[in-house]
Formats: C-alpha cells, structure tokens, sequence
C-alpha cells in the first residue's frame, strides 16, 4: 500500500465467495478492524495498481450486527475495477476505505408507514441490509407495517438474493417480495411478474396502500429506472420527501467505467 495512503484504508481478507451468473457475484469481507456503519450506508472498495489506488463504492448487503461485510457486484463490461474484483477468491485481499458513506436510510423507517422498496439487480444491496438489521438488532426494531420489495432484472439469475427474500416474505407477515423480469422470452422458465420494475411499481403502490402522508418509496439502481419510478410516484401525489433515492451512476451518463 503506499504510505501516504495508509491512514485512509485498511486491508480486507475475501473470506467468502458465491457466483450467481457470469458477471454478477458476492464477496465477504474481514477488515482488519471493526467497521461501523448504519444499514443503508455503502463502503468504498479498491485495489492497488501501479502504486495508486483504484476504488469506486458498493453499497452493504450486511447488517451492522453480522462480522463480515458482504457485497453485491456486477461486472462491467470495459469497467475501471470490477475486471480486477472478478477474479478475487477466498484468501485474496482489498483496500477499503476506514469509513462508510452514504445517507439513503438515515432516518430508519416509520413503523406508521408502507415502505416500498424498488431496485435494479445489485440494488437489492442496502435494502438487504435493513431487513437484516430488522431482524438481528440487539434491541427489537419494530417493523413497519408493511415492507414490499419489487426488484428488477433482465433475466431471472439476477437475482442473487430471491432465496434469502423469499424465505423472509414466508416467515413475515409485514414483508413481500416482488421480482420481475423484463426480457422472459429468454427466461422461459420463469412464472412469475414480468416488466420493468418502473413498469409495475404502480400496480404494486396501489395495491399495498402507498399514498401521500401514508407510504415511503426507496430506488436504488438503473438511473433510468429512478427516473421513471420517481415520476409515476410523484404523479400519484407522493411528495419529495417521500420518494429517496440513491443512484448509481449520474442520470443520463451511461457507465464508461463502474459504478
């Protein structure tokens, strides 16, 4: 690591590996020191290359209450860093910045209020790490009265996470999981919800009661899914206060690199 940079980050041992297609993974991390960080919040990954460090930041599937750190990652065709990621396994090492960034869900969650969660492949990250935290925290989180989670993908092995959810949906009242795909003539096993997930997010708000004064929406990802979804929630009378979002490259900016 070079020594002006060594008060920044801080080594991380790949103690764990799963693949879920070709170019989409997941990594455990074990810093060499605790990492504090509110559920929501995304940690900034690099590795060291001709004596500069390259990083870009990934948002936590873990809740603050697990040992490791784990994230979600995508490949990125001609991208910057995931080509250097994809070929880490267990027992290889990372940079990783000291501290986590990120406010997406600073003020927790009403437990007055529908919370409707919509993301795009590896967005699923931070709202897996709240509905962790709702269920490890050391003192009982009260959970909202509903939690709905309408992920996206193109195709079905996207969905890193859908055991997990739906695991979750079964033992939980308060929660249910949508995913939808948008491409299913080349998915042809797949039965469930079809369409972009700005394509049903209406369907679904309307549904679970998501209205002003009474609901909350989350977007994560594709800015054009954002884009989308903050407009039909706005046109429903949802304020602007009630739609959050956290992007993951600049609306209408294509990633030439990763994000």
């Amino acid at each position: 690591m070079p020594a002006d940079l060594g008060d920044k980050y801080e080594r991380c041992e790949i103690v764990q590996r799963q693949d879920y297609s070709d170019d989409l993974w997941s990594i455990r991390l074990r810093p060499e020191e605790p990492f504090h960080f509110r559920p929501g919040q995304y940690a900034t990954l690099g590795v060291e290359l001709s004596g500069k460090v390259l990083e870009r930041p990934y948002s936590i599937v873990s809740a603050p209450e697990e040992p490791d750190l784990e994230f979600f990652i995508e490949k990125i065709p001609g991208g910057a860093l995931t080509p250097h990621l994809h070929p880490l396994g267990v027992g290889s090492t990372l940079l990783m910045r000291r501290r986590p960034k990120g406010v997406f869900l600073k003020s927790g969650l009403d437990s007055t209020r529908v919370h409707l969660f919509v993301a795009t492949v590896t967005g699923i990250a931070p709202f897996a790490s709240m509905l962790r935290h709702l269920l490890l925290a050391e003192e009982p989180v009260a959970p909202p009265k509903k939690i709905i989670l309408l992920q996206g993908a193109s195709f079905s092995s996207e969905f890193g996470y859908s055991q997990e959810m739906l695991a979750l949906a079964a033992d939980k009242g308060w929660f249910e999981y949508v995913p939808t795909i948008s491409r299913p003539w080349g998915d042809p096993g797949w039965n469930g919800e079809t369409g972009r997930a700005e394509d049903v997010l209406r369907k679904y708000a309307d549904r679970a009661g998501v209205s002003p004064g009474q609901g909350m929406v989350y977007l994560c990802g594709h800015p054009g899914m954002i884009a989308t979804s903050r407009a039909v929630m706005s046109r429903s009378g949802l304020t602007e206060s009630e739609i959050l979002e956290e992007q993951y490259w600049p609306e209408g900016k294509e990633p030439t690199g990763d994000s």
